[in-house]
């Protein structure tokens, strides 16, 4: 009985799962969506890290959490992405989205290696490394 309440909280039957390894880049990205009224809007964003399976973004809209977004890189690449959270910093009007590859898409900033927990930056994005 322990056994399977312990398998309850338990991702996938694995007893711990370490969080991916996020790099700090900063990209631009073109998204498209709806906002949190679902007037359909186009804007550029800025992503503030990102790893082989989503990251971060800086932008001026207003998200739900769960809604499907559209990105589309500087050379023209399209991932469609889920918003996962949502946070506002009223200090600086800016709005940061956390957000997750929908599919495994070709062509995304960090690839993933044998170990899932480490990513490899792909060389033919252009982009900042913070700090």
């Amino acid at each position: 009985m322990t056994e399977r309440v312990m398998k309850l909280f338990r991702k996938n039957g694995k007893t711990s799962q370490s969080p991916l390894k996020r790099i700090p880049l900063k990209i631009r990205f073109k998204v498209v969506g709806q906002d949190e009224y679902g007037f359909p809007f186009e804007n550029d964003a800025v992503t503030v890290d990102v790893g082989p399976g989503g990251g971060c973004l800086a932008f001026d809209k207003d998200v739900k959490t769960g809604e499907n977004l559209r990105l589309y890189s500087p050379k023209g690449c399209l991932f469609l992405v889920n918003v996962r959270w949502f946070k506002y910093d009223m200090r600086n009007n800016r709005r940061y989205v956390g957000f997750k590859l929908l599919e495994p898409a070709r062509g995304w900033v960090v690839e993933s290696s044998s170990d899932e927990r480490l990513g490899r930056v792909d060389p033919g994005i252009s982009g900042t490394i913070i700090g």
